[in-house]
C-alpha cells in the first residue's frame, strides 16, 4: 500500500503530475555494442546540468529514449546551470507566462510552483520572475 501524501508538501501537484502520466516509456533505441563486445550504456550525453539539460534529459526519457546521461562541471547538482553562476539580472525579462521546460504539463511549471509556495496572490502581483525562483 502506498504512502499517504503529505498534504504539506508543496511539491504533491508535481508529484501527482508525475504519477498520472505513468513511467517512462520503454526504451526503443537499440542496444549497441563497443568493439571489444561491451555494451554502449549511453545514447544520449546531454552536457549541461542546468535547468535546459535537465529538461532535454526528461523530454527524450519520455519520447521512449533511455540511456541518457547528463554531466556538468559544477561540483554540485545545486550550482550546475548559468542561473546561479552567471546571470547578472536580478528577474528574468520574459513574461511570466511563458511556458517553460514543463513539457507542457501544467502542474510542472513555474506557475504552479510558486503558487504552491507563495499563494495564488502572490503570484499574480508578481510581474517578472526572480532569477534565483527561476532556478529554484
Amino acid at each position: 500500500m502506498a504512502e499517504p501524501a503529505d498534504p504539506d508538501d508543496p511539491d504533491i501537484g508535481a508529484r501527482n503530475a508525475l504519477r498520472l502520466i505513468g513511467p517512462d516509456p520503454q526504451n526503443w533505441v537499440p542496444t549497441r555494442v563497443a568493439p571489444d563486445g561491451r555494451p554502449i550504456d549511453h545514447n544520449v550525453i546531454i552536457v549541461g546540468g542546468g535547468q535546459s539539460g535537465c529538461a532535454f534529459a526528461f523530454a527524450l526519457r519520455r519520447a521512449g529514449i533511455g540511456g541518457v546521461s547528463v554531466i556538468d562541471m559544477a561540483e554540485s547538482e545545486a550550482r550546475a546551470g548559468v542561473w546561479l553562476n552567471a546571470a547578472r539580472m536580478n528577474v528574468l525579462r520574459t513574461a511570466k507566462t511563458l511556458p517553460g521546460p514543463e513539457l507542457g504539463i501544467p502542474a510542472l511549471g513555474f506557475q504552479s510552483w510558486w503558487e504552491a509556495r507563495h499563494g495564488r496572490d502572490s503570484y499574480a502581483a508578481m510581474e517578472l520572475i526572480p532569477r534565483d525562483a527561476w532556478s529554484e
